[in-house]
């Protein structure tokens, strides 16, 4: 900027132009003429040229890279203080947001909004030439315009082809002025960067500056529509308008569209976010088609599953970025199903309940994908290729959610080179290709690796000797434990203690309903799966329900008759809900699971003991302490004893005596197909030993199991006796 120029500087500035609209800046605090507007520039250094200077000057303070064109204008000027030689040449945005780095505040304005702002008095004869002549003379004419909405189409970024060589260039040039007529006025709804988070603001300018924005171009909108085309998007527009016989009413929706996000930041439930995709979505499709001449009502139906699939696709690949402008799309009633709290949307990692949010939302999306596809395989030449581009990046973007571990807090998932070139061939491919991205066994496998990831993420000592099953029967165990994992950390995740209960009673509801209905949740759409095949009782997972339900309210348990009936819960009924999926019939299976699950949870409950005590929970039976002479406040407060390592060593004894149990009632010829739940026991066997030799440290050391080691502990399991 031109902020403290000596006597006889020379200074560059610049007519920065983005869609339509001059870039113009406020001087800072502390400058020369505080509080006065100018184009932005400043002082060209000594070895640089006016043009080095310029880009140099507006990267430095506004964050943005031009185009540097050709000089406009140039004049001097002498202020009480100073004389200041001025250049101001022609510029065009290239790229980046801009920010008010080095000036008090930027606008992006048309010419005939010059007027309103009040300009340093070297500016001022240039503000009067730019309202008269509006755009510079590059060319001038529909061409011209037509191409500087093309430079539109390329300076953003889409996760699908827009106006792409795969058009005819006659064509091309319509869709790309239809294109920057949306642009323009979505960004007018964005318009002058993020709010604060949760304050229900979308963007720091106010909403009636933006809406007045909106309505000023609708006013250019009815006046390209007779004929009367103003700026290039409008010239170009307008020629569109005449030659295809387009409607307005599809442009009018959007711009409705575009007002609701200027006034709407949440959305109550799916349908009404759904009807916000209709008028922000849908248009661009219907214009698509009608600009090829396509105007039935089928292929309309069609082209509107799709487009709400792309909007939806694009809405949760910016869930955070969106959330930090002050809008959720996700629904309202779908964040409290799924008991995800909106301020986690702002977080830097997605916790399991949001990512599970991201499976069914993404299944929601690619299931509008497929209720669209007939319109693709009954698409023909350059439109068909266009459509099935613009398909596959759609479900490209999506793909880009799941690739993230639908983690859409670390940042917006967007498609590679790899990506784009997969919707370039798209293009020039049969169509029945594309519809095995759509089908069931997609999502069922999105299903599966949701349960996954979150057993993997656990870090549980299990899931090494799950991974011994065969793939189907792993599947169905991952999917139990998955279940019990996630119900488990309700009761272990800090918050609500009502909140706690509706969401236990929610899982709770769906168990009784396993079969009965489908599903929202990957993992009872997975649990579901593993109960119609291996036959999961859902009285032993309510029973797993009803324990956790036990540790909301962090008790004592007086006797260890009292004690078993909690580890029944959490452990024993864990292990008969999975006997199906070993291959061993429930009732056979039973005093096994019943034993092993004791041992297991005796083995956990000595291992978390210190840590379990921070949090006010002593899981050791008061009779034991009372008998050992060990008070509640000392392991409360961690201070060791021999008592206390007496007590230790017999409740270890407890768990070694269930271990000896377990193989004792192990159903004859099993020893293959309970290998994986043999080797869980042997793994946390070795695990209770070390606690023994350690001496039950109240430090923050855990017993755990090197890899060699459990590699070991599987060849003893599987050729041991």
């Amino acid at each position: 900027m031109v902020t403290d120029s000596q006597p006889g500087t020379e200074v560059v500035a610049g007519i920065v132009r983005k869609d339509g609209r001059m870039l113009i800046c406020r001087r800072p605090e502390g400058a020369h003429l505080a509080g006065m507007w100018e184009f932005p520039g400043g002082k060209i250094e000594a070895g640089e040229s006016p043009e080095e200077a310029l880009a140099r000057e507006i990267r430095e303070e506004l964050g943005i890279g031009i185009e540097v064109g050709s000089l406009r204008w140039k004049t001097n000027y002498t202020y009480p203080d100073r004389t200041v030689s001025l250049r101001f040449y022609d510029c065009r945005w290239r790229a980046g947001d801009a920010e008010n780095d080095g000036v008090a505040a930027h606008e992006w304005v048309l010419p005939g909004e010059l007027d309103r702002f009040d300009f340093l008095p070297a500016d001022a004869p240039l503000v009067d030439i730019l309202k008269k002549d509006g755009p510079p003379p590059t060319g001038g004419g529909l061409d011209e315009a037509y191409r500087e909405c093309a430079r539109m189409v390329a300076a953003h970024y889409e996760n699908f082809p827009v106006a792409s060589r795969m058009l005819p260039a006659p064509m091309r040039r319509h869709v790309a002025a239809v294109y920057a007529f949306a642009r323009c006025a979505d960004d007018f709804s964005d318009e002058a960067g993020p709010g604060t988070a949760g304050s229900g603001t979308a963007g720091s300018g106010t909403a009636g500056e933006r809406l007045a924005k909106l309505d000023e171009w609708e006013a250019r909108l009815e006046a390209a529509a007779e004929g009367r085309g103003e700026g290039p998007v409008f010239i170009a527009l307008a020629d569109t308008l005449r030659s295809r016989e387009l409607p307005l009413q599809p442009f009018r929706d959007l711009l409705s569209a575009f007002r609701q996000d200027v006034t709407v930041n949440r959305y109550p439930d799916f349908s009404s976010l759904m009807d916000c995709c209709r008028l922000s979505a849908n248009p661009v499709g219907r214009i698509v088609l009608m600009l090829h001449g396509v105007r039935d009502e089928d292929s309309f139906r069609r082209s509107d599953a799709i487009c709400t699939a792309l909007q939806l696709a694009n809405h949760w690949q910016d869930v955070k970025q969106d959330y930090l402008r002050g809008r959720v799309y996700l629904p309202q009633a779908d964040l409290e199903d799924f008991g995800v709290p909106e301020s986690e949307l702002g977080g830097e990692c997605a916790g399991a309940a949001l990512r599970a949010l991201m499976v069914f939302q993404i299944r929601r999306a690619r299931g509008l994908f497929a209720e669209g596809f007939p319109l693709i395989r009954s698409s023909k030449g350059a439109l068909g290729r266009e459509l099935r581009a613009i398909f596959r990046g759609g479900l490209a973007a999506l793909e880009s959610i799941e690739r993230a571990e639908y983690d859409i807090l670390k940042g917006s998932p967007r498609l590679g080179p790899q990506e784009k070139a997969a919707c370039a061939l798209a293009a020039f491919l049969p169509a029945g290709g594309l519809e095995n991205l759509v089908g069931p066994g997609v999502d069922s496998a999105a299903d599966a690796n949701y349960c996954r990831w979150y057993v993997r993420s656990s870090r549980s000592s299990f899931y090494p000797a799950f991974r011994t099953l065969p793939p189907g029967r792993l599947r169905g165990l991952l999917a139990i434990y998955s279940f019990c994992r996630s119900v488990d950390d309700v009761a272990d995740t800090p918050g609500n203690l009502g909140e706690k209960r509706r969401l236990l009673q929610g899982w709770k509801s769906a168990v009784g309903r396993l079969e009965e209905v489908s599903h929202d949740h990957p993992i009872l759409r997975e649990l579901a799966a593993a109960a119609a095949t291996y036959g999961a009782p859902a009285e032993s997972l309510r029973e797993v329900i009803d324990g956790v339900e036990m540790d909301l309210k962090p008790g004592r348990y007086e006797t260890f008759e009292e004690l078993s009936v909690y580890c029944h819960k959490v452990a024993s009924a864990v292990g008969m809900s999975c006997m199906g999926v070993f291959g061993v019939a429930p009732p056979a299976g039973e005093p096994y699971a019943r034993s092993l699950g004791m041992a297991l949870q005796l083995t956990n409950i000595l291992r978390d003991l210190w840590a379990d005590a921070r949090e006010g929970r002593i899981y050791l039976p008061l009779e034991d302490l009372r008998r050992f002479g060990v008070a509640e406040e000392d392991i409360v407060q961690g201070v060791w004893s021999e008592p206390l390592a007496d007590l230790l060593l017999f409740e270890a004894g407890r768990a070694r005596a269930f271990f000896r149990e377990a193989e004792d009632v192990r159903p004859a010829g099993t020893r293959r197909s309970l290998f994986a739940a043999r080797l869980m026991g042997r793994i946390y066997l070795r695990m209770l030993t070390q606690m023994e030799k350690a001496g039950f440290p109240v430090s923050g050391w855990r017993p755990s199991l090197s890899k060699g080691a459990k590699i070991r502990e599987a060849l003893l399991c599987f050729f041991g006796p």
